[in-house]
Formats: C-alpha cells, sequence, structure tokens
C-alpha cells in the first residue's frame, strides 16, 4: 500500500484585483481551482504550466505561506491550515522549500553558516553545537565544505548558491522538499549538477520532492509523475513518461510540441 505523504484536496485560491469601475464589484483572479493531488513518500512530482497558470500559488499554499479559499491540505495526515502557530512551526522541519533566487532564502548580511542554521534556530529544538555540527553535515552534503560556511552568499557562483540553498532547505530533515522554479535561472550545464545533487538527495535521505517547473524536459528528468496546470485547473495527471510521451489533452500536446522546437 502506497505511504502517501502530501495529500491536495479540491483547493481553490481566488485573489480580488483592482477595481475597474467605482460601482462595480472588483473582478477575481482564480489562481488555483479544485486542485487534487496526492504524493506518495519517495516520489517526486512535478507540476508543469505555462506562466501563469497556478504553480507557485500552489506552492505557496503547500508551504502554508497563503491558505486556500476551499479545500484543504494533508501533510502527513495533518490538515496545515486547522494547526496553531506553534503546531505548524514544529511541523514545518518537515516540508522545506528551495526558490528560484536563492538570495530569497540567504540574507546577504550574514555567513552562508548562520542562513543555513536559521531554520533550526526556528524551530528551537536544538543547540547552538548542534546547529554548528548540522550546518557543516549538509555543507558538505551539497558538494561545498563546512569552511564555506564562514563566507556570504556574494562570494559564490549561482549554482553554488543554490547548492547553499539547498543545504538550508535539508538542514531540518525534511521529508518534503518543494521546488518552485530552482533550476530555471541556471546555465544549463549548471542546471544538470544541480538536478543530479537533488536526486543523490533524494535517494540519501529518502526526500519526497513537489517540483515545479515550466521545463518539460528538465520535469522528464527528475520527475515519477506530473501534473498539468492551465489557468489553474489540473488538466491531466499520471506517470511522466505517459503524460509527456502520450498527452491526452491540447493544452500539454501543445507544451510538448513547444519543448521540442
Amino acid at each position: 500500500m502506497a505511504d502517501k505523504l502530501l495529500a491536495v484536496e479540491n483547493v481553490s485560491r481566488h485573489y480580488k484585483l483592482p477595481k475597474q469601475a467605482l460601482f462595480r464589484p472588483a473582478p477575481v483572479l482564480t489562481a488555483v481551482d479544485q486542485a487534487s493531488f496526492d504524493l506518495e513518500r519517495g516520489q517526486t512530482l512535478g507540476i508543469v504550466g505555462e506562466s501563469g497558470s497556478g504553480k507557485s500559488t500552489l506552492a505557496k499554499m503547500v508551504m502554508a505561506f497563503e491558505p486556500p479559499d476551499t479545500g484543504r491540505i494533508l501533510f502527513q495526515g495533518q490538515d496545515i491550515n486547522a494547526l496553531d502557530a506553534g503546531e505548524l512551526r514544529l511541523l514545518r522541519q518537515d516540508f522545506q522549500m528551495v526558490f528560484q533566487d536563492p538570495f530569497g532564502s540567504l540574507d546577504p548580511r550574514r555567513t552562508v553558516a548562520w542562513s543555513i542554521g536559521e531554520p533550526m534556530r526556528a524551530i528551537g529544538r536544538a543547540a547552538p553545537a548542534e546547529i554548528r555540527i548540522r550546518v557543516a553535515e549538509v555543507l558538505e552534503q551539497v558538494g561545498l565544505t563546512a569552511k564555506d560556511g564562514l563566507k556570504f552568499p556574494h562570494e559564490f557562483s549561482g549554482g553554488q548558491r543554490q547548492r547553499i540553498a539547498i543545504a538550508r532547505a535539508i538542514s531540518t530533515r525534511p521529508a518534503l522538499l518543494v521546488a518552485d522554479e530552482a533550476v530555471s535561472a541556471l546555465d544549463v550545464s549548471v542546471q544538470a549538477q544541480i538536478l543530479n545533487l537533488l536526486m543523490d538527495l533524494q535517494a540519501d535521505l529518502g526526500l519526497s520532492m513537489l517540483f515545479i517547473s515550466h521545463d518539460l524536459a528538465v520535469v522528464a528528468s527528475i520527475c515519477d509523475k506530473v501534473i498539468v496546470l492551465q489557468k489553474g485547473r489540473i488538466l491531466e495527471a499520471g506517470d511522466t513518461g505517459h503524460v509527456l510521451g502520450n498527452p491526452a489533452h491540447e493544452y500539454t500536446r501543445s507544451l510538448v510540441a513547444a519543448a521540442r522546437m
């Protein structure tokens, strides 16, 4: 029987837009519309679609950065939006995020070691000595050295900064890693290195990954399953090879055709 880590059940997210006329109600944008999917332990699920399809909004809801307007999100069987702040803070050590721009999680004024240790300090369950040891461990896990922790983010290349961001994300030993366009800003050769790193970490640590990307070639190389989003709706879902190799929906066929150009 499959071991379900994450269950997204009929979630929707709407945003009010600026009023276009004084006596008319503000228009509403539906960013995600009745989306449902599961993620099993040790699996990588890709979410693909064009810009504006709702991929990042879905990631924000999975990370509990934003609540859904309808539906619910269960992580390890717990409704993350029904938890109080303290309960969510403790649970958050089990799900972490890697952003497109590593500067989003690295403070340029702080050393790399300080930034990597921040999630552990936020949880408040590790002593300073334990944090130092763990920071050195994760730096080596991502192909850097413990001494690199003494440097600042500007002293590293883009690919190295993304390795540091990944080190920060795995510092709490999470079960789930959410990667939102984590390699899209990198050169192709560096992309390959980071993808290989993520796959190695998944194998070593037993990670599950939610991998969000507009690049179908990248998704095909790393994801077990995939869902296709358009205007917030899931059009099709299934094994990556089947969905991308034999797409059923015209929108998916257009994405595949564009990727082959």
